[in-house]
């Protein structure tokens, strides 16, 4: 998210005063390093029939003024293939339920206890597809519930780095960073046995303040309980139902 403009131009004018020529690097390409981690984490989600991670995330936002403000929020994903997903979203402006049973997707929203249901198609991934198509809705993290997150994730890469041996908090993880035309995104994978993502940042290209999403992801378990009871909503009493799904006809943006 830094802005290098200014460090950019103070090197040229040193290189130049002190006479230094620099050859201009070629473009890079795709890391062989880097594709084999992200690969092999891809299969080690891809093999889980099911699956839970916590997450906490911060996200940019530009103000009317230009001001740019942080705002948090904590998740807790379930996942079941191939037809069941779970998340509890609180945050500092969100604040909802999300539940996908194989048949329908319910939103909830807590606060003033409104929920509204959509009916969907019969997998994860169609259902995501589904809500991103027609309701301009993506989910947080959602290439990670795709049956192959290696393929969703490096669709649009034009180029990649393994950076190097980097820390999310007091664990070691293979930092990787890849390009796409309007994202620059990198991903901290565990290096030990099980190569899980720990955090991951997004910097989107297209705006000009260029801000970031960062989540750290925690509390992965590969062989979550989820029983059918999980992805089932029963509205609370009082709860009213609305219609939260407004149909668009400009698909939400995402990596």
């Amino acid at each position: 998210m830094r802005s290098t403009t200014r460090l950019i131009a103070l090197a040229g004018a040193l290189l130049l005063t002190f006479g230094v020529f620099v050859r201009a690097q070629d473009p890079p390409g795709i890391d062989p390093k880097a594709d084999e981690i992200l690969k092999k984490m891809g299969q080690t989600l891809a093999a889980a029939k099911s699956f839970s991670f916590d997450s906490h995330a911060i996200s940019d936002q530009i103000m009317p003024d230009g001001r740019k403000l942080q705002f948090a929020r904590n998740e807790k994903v379930k996942l079941r293939r191939p037809d069941k997903l779970a998340a509890d979203i609180v945050g500092d402006t969100d604040d909802f339920v999300f539940r996908y049973d194989g048949k329908q997707v319910i939103l909830y929203n807590p606060k003033n206890k409104s929920w509204g249901a959509d009916p969907a198609p019969a997998t994860i991934p169609d259902t995501l597809d589904m809500l991103a198509e027609q309701h301009g809705m993506t989910l947080p993290l959602a290439d990670l519930a795709f049956p192959d997150p290696y393929k969703c994730l490096t669709e649009n890469v034009r180029s990649s780095e393994y950076v190097g041996v980097g820390y999310v908090f007091d664990t070691k993880c293979h930092h990787l960073s890849f390009r796409q035309a309007l994202v620059d995104w990198q991903i901290w994978i565990d290096t030990g046995d099980k190569p899980l993502p720990l955090k991951i940042t997004i910097t989107y290209k297209d705006s000009p303040s260029h801000p970031v999403y960062t989540a750290f992801l925690s509390n992965w378990n590969l062989s979550a309980d989820t029983p059918d009871s999980t992805f089932v909503f029963n509205p609370p009493e009082g709860a009213k139902q609305v219609d939260f799904f407004t149909p668009t006809t400009q698909p939400a943006t995402g990596k």
